[in-house]
C-alpha cells in the first residue's frame, strides 16, 4: 500500500510516517511540488492508494489543493483523508464538498489513524478494481459487436453488417443525392469446385476470395461482405458506376494474378461474376442481382451492368 502524506509540518510528517509505516509504504515529500509529482499531475499516472492531506497549510491551502487533485481525471478515485485540528463543521462541509473522503483530527490516535488510512485504500482499490472491470467489459461488449458482423469464415462483414450499412447507405444518398453502387459477386461453378476438391478447399477458396475483394476496395467507406454460401457483396458510398466499374475490373485482374487453381473450370482458376448497380435503381439489390444473372449467363467472369 502506498501513502501520501501532504503537511507542511516536518514534525507532522515525521510523526505521521512513523504511524503508518507498519502497514505501508509512506511518502512524505516536503513540498506541493514533490506531492505533485507523486500524484501525476502532468503525468497522469499515480501509484498512491490514499492521501492524508492537511486541512490548514501555510503554501497553499489544503481545501484548494484538493480541488486541484480532484479536477484530474486519473485522481477520482483516490481516497482522501483531511488531517485537521478544527471540527468546525462548516469547514468540514466544504472539504467533503471538494472531494474528501474521510477526515481525522490531531492528535490522532494511532490505530484510529491506521483503521481510516486502511479503509481508504481499500476503497481506493475497490473502486479501481470496479473501473477495471467496466473497462474490461465494455471492451468484451465491443468484441462481442465486431464478432456478430462478422463472417466467421472470410472476415469479412457478415449479412447482418451488410444489412444494416445497405439501410444506411440508401438513407444517405436520399438525403444527399450521393450515388452509392452495389456489387453482388458469385464464385463461377463452386459447387463443381466442392465436388472436385471437398469443402475444405472450398473454405479455403471463399477466404482467399474475400481477401481479393477486401484488397480491392481502396476506402475506408467501401464494405466487402460474404453475402451468403458462395456469394459477396461490395458497397461503395457516393460512387457512381463509372467507379464501380474501376474497382470491378481491379477484382477481376486481382483474381486473375491470384490464379486460384479450379479443376473443373473452363479456365483452370476461380473466377468471380459481377453484377452493378447504382441507387439510381429503385430496388438496388433486386437490379443488382439481376445484373449478375446477365453476367452469368454472359459466360460467367465478366461484370454485368443494371439496366
Amino acid at each position: 500500500m502506498n501513502i501520501l502524506v501532504i503537511d507542511d509540518s516536518a514534525l507532522i510528517r515525521a510523526i505521521l510516517t512513523r504511524t503508518l509505516t507498519p502497514i505501508g509504504a509512506v511518502h512524505a515529500p516536503g513540498d506541493l511540488q514533490g506531492a505533485r509529482d507523486l500524484l501525476g499531475f502532468h503525468s497522469g499516472q499515480c501509484d498512491m492508494d490514499v492521501v492524508l492531506l492537511d486541512l490548514e497549510m501555510p503554501e497553499r491551502d489544503g481545501l484548494s489543493f484538493l480541488r486541484d487533485l480532484r479536477a484530474h481525471p486519473h485522481l477520482a478515485d483516490l481516497s482522501v483523508i483531511m488531517v485537521t485540528s478544527t471540527q468546525e463543521t462548516e469547514r468540514l462541509d466544504d472539504a467533503f464538498a471538494a472531494g474528501a473522503n474521510d477526515y481525522v483530527t490531531k492528535p490522532a490516535h494511532d490505530n484510529v489513524l491506521r483503521a481510516r488510512t486502511l479503509h481508504g485504500a481499500r476503497l481506493t482499490r475497490a473502486l479501481r478494481a470496479a473501473k477495471d472491470r467496466e473497462r474490461e467489459l465494455a471492451a468484451a461488449n465491443v468484441q462481442l459487436e465486431q464478432l456478430s458482423l462478422t463472417d466467421a469464415l472470410t472476415g469479412l462483414a457478415n449479412r447482418r453488417a451488410f444489412d444494416q450499412q445497405y439501410t444506411q447507405a440508401l438513407a444517405l444518398a436520399q438525403r444527399s443525392r450521393m450515388p452509392s453502387t452495389l456489387i453482388m459477386a458469385d464464385i463461377d461453378h463452386f459447387k463443381r469446385y466442392n465436388d472436385a476438391l471437398g469443402h475444405p478447399a472450398g473454405d479455403a477458396c471463399l477466404q482467399q476470395v474475400a481477401a481479393v475483394l477486401q484488397h480491392s476496395c481502396h476506402r475506408r467507406t467501401d464494405l466487402a461482405a460474404r453475402y451468403g454460401g458462395e456469394e459477396f457483396a461490395l458497397l461503395l458510398l457516393d460512387t457512381d458506376l463509372r467507379g464501380a466499374q474501376e474497382v470491378a475490373g481491379r477484382v477481376h485482374a486481382a483474381l486473375e494474378d491470384a490464379a486460384i487453381p479450379h479443376p473443373d473450370h473452363p479456365l483452370g482458376r476461380v473466377t468471380l461474376s459481377l453484377g452493378l448497380a447504382s441507387t439510381a435503381a429503385a430496388d438496388l439489390k433486386g437490379a443488382a442481382d439481376a445484373a449478375l444473372y446477365r453476367a452469368k449467363a454472359q459466360g460467367r467472369n465478366t461484370t454485368a451492368e443494371a439496366h
